[in-house]
């Protein structure tokens, strides 16, 4: 529901199909590193990407073409640098637009066209600004979004179709607000929706049927609550199963079967625990492992810089490494970037 997730669907950083570096790619490294704005070709950004760097980045505003911003473009950079608002062309902004932008920056209310505002709109803006709910259409709300904004607004109940929770929104809204749980069909939870519950309420354990639970649900509870590993033997955990509970619970480090970790289990590891580095099989990473990976590790633990094979990192890459770690520059082939 909140601007956060729109974004990350609509900018993935993992999207490696095509290794020219893209307007996006130039924006994000010149958010987190200005400094290499000397090697940008500008004329690739387009609008959405010069709202992302301004935001971070306002200094390179004279550089920005604005009538390429969209509405979706001004809604982000106003969120963060409400200071353009006099080079806006309010007209351009939907009712989306406008449910991101005030959820963030409420004092431009008196410039908003309610009326363009969907359901799915107002909650996401309700959810941020529930000052504005008494000039909700609420007959444009629908029953999901109006159970997800109660998640963070209780005193909304009186709008909640409570007849229509399923296991997995109860788990969703116990989670934010456990006061509703004398409520709650307990029967209708799998074991992902106890999982995702006790994680942040374990109270609750005295209802939980343990045997809902697989491995995944298991290692996810464990992860957030490790006073429940004596319900359940670990043994039945896969290798990529340990690395995700030891990123969180290394104390669980002399029951984990260290063969059964492999390729990038090893980098997501030692990403948050690099003590474990003694017992990972370097010399077959190279074959297994993403160069993708290899940067998330660097970029968590430079001191790893001598196991990484450079000259497997794509141009994609190195633009994202380079905003977490720019002192590998120097390794950095600059020339292929601009291609």
């Amino acid at each position: 529901m909140n601007r956060g997730n729109a974004d990350g669907e609509h900018r993935a950083h993992h999207d490696h199909g095509d290794d020219v570096l893209t307007g996006k790619d130039w924006a994000e490294l010149l958010a987190a590193q200005p400094q290499f704005a000397d090697k940008c070709p500008w004329e690739k950004l387009d609008g959405f990407d010069w709202a992302e760097l301004l935001a971070a980045q306002p200094q390179f505003a004279e550089k920005c073409p604005w009538d390429i911003l969209t509405g979706e473009d001004w809604s982000w950079l106003l969120s963060d640098q409400p200071q353009f608002a006099d080079k806006c062309p309010w007209d351009v902004l939907s009712g989306k637009d406008w449910s991101w932008l005030l959820g963030d920056q409420p004092q431009f209310a008196d410039r908003c066209p309610w009326d363009t505002l969907t359901g799915e709109d107002w909650a996401d803006l309700l959810e941020q600004q529930p000052q504005f709910a008494n000039r909700c259409q609420w007959e444009k709300v629908d029953a999901e979004n109006r159970i997800a904004l109660l998640s963070s607004q209780p005193q909304l109940a009186d709008k909640c179709p409570w007849d229509e929770l399923d296991g997995f929104d109860w788990a969703w809204l116990l989670s934010d607000q456990p006061q509703f749980a004398d409520r709650c069909p307990w029967d209708e939870l799998d074991g992902e929706d106890w999982a995702k519950l006790l994680s942040s309420q374990p109270q609750f354990a005295d209802r939980c049927p343990w045997g809902k639970l697989n491995s995944t649900n298991w290692t996810q509870l464990l992860r957030d609550q490790p006073q429940f590993a004596d319900r359940r033997s670990l043994d039945k955990l896969a290798g990529t199963e340990w690395a995700w509970l030891l990123e969180k619970q290394p104390q669980f480090a002399d029951k984990c079967p260290w063969e059964e970790l492999f390729g990038d289990d090893w980098t997501d590891l030692l990403s948050s625990q690099p003590q474990f580095a003694d017992k990972c099989p370097w010399d077959s990473l190279d074959l297994y492992v993403a160069d993708w990976n290899w940067a998330e590790l660097i970029a968590n633990q430079p001191q790893f810089a001598d196991k990484c094979p450079w000259d497997k990192l794509t141009k994609k890459t190195w633009a994202w490494l380079l905003q977490k770690q720019p002192q590998f520059a120097d390794k950095c082939p600059f020339d292929e970037l601009k291609r």
